[in-house]
C-alpha cells in the first residue's frame, strides 16, 4: 500500500534528491567560519596566514576551486594550530573548533562544492 512511500534504508527518501545541498552548507558555513578566523588572526603574529584564511575562505563561499581551496585551507588551519598550541594558547574549545574545521575541509574535499558553485562539476 504504502511501498513506493517508504524507503528502507533513508528516513526521508525525498531529500535524497537534494544531495548537493548538504556540501553547499558545509562550504558556505566553512568559508564564513574562515573568514572570521582570518579576520580575528590579523591581530596576532603571522598576519600572512590571516590574508591566506580571508582569501581561501571567500574562494570556499564563492565555490571557485574548492578542491584545492580545502586542500590549502588544511594546511593554513594546521599550521595556526600548530602556532596558537606552540604558544600555549589552545582551548578545548579551540581543539573542537579547529578539528570540526579540519574534517568539513575533507569532505568538501572528497563530496565538492554543492549547488551555486563555479566549479560544480560536469
Amino acid at each position: 500500500m504504502f511501498t513506493s512511500f517508504f524507503h528502507p534504508l533513508a528516513t526521508f527518501p525525498g531529500l535524497l534528491t537534494y544531495g548537493l545541498l548538504a556540501p553547499f552548507i558545509l562550504r558556505l558555513t566553512v568559508g564564513m567560519a574562515i573568514i572570521y578566523l582570518g579576520y580575528e588572526r590579523y591581530k596576532k603574529p603571522y598576519k600572512w596566514v590571516s590574508i591566506l584564511y580571508v582569501v581561501f575562505g571567500a574562494l570556499l563561499v564563492l565555490g571557485l576551486y574548492t578542491q584545492v581551496s580545502a586542500i590549502i585551507a588544511i594546511v593554513v588551519t594546521k599550521f595556526d594550530f600548530w602556532t596558537k598550541k606552540k604558544s600555549g594558547g589552545v582551548s578545548k574549545e579551540d581543539f573542537i573548533l579547529y578539528g570540526m574545521i579540519v574534517v568539513i575541509l575533507l569532505s568538501l574535499l572528497f563530496t565538492g562544492p554543492g549547488f551555486l558553485a563555479f566549479d560544480l562539476g560536469l
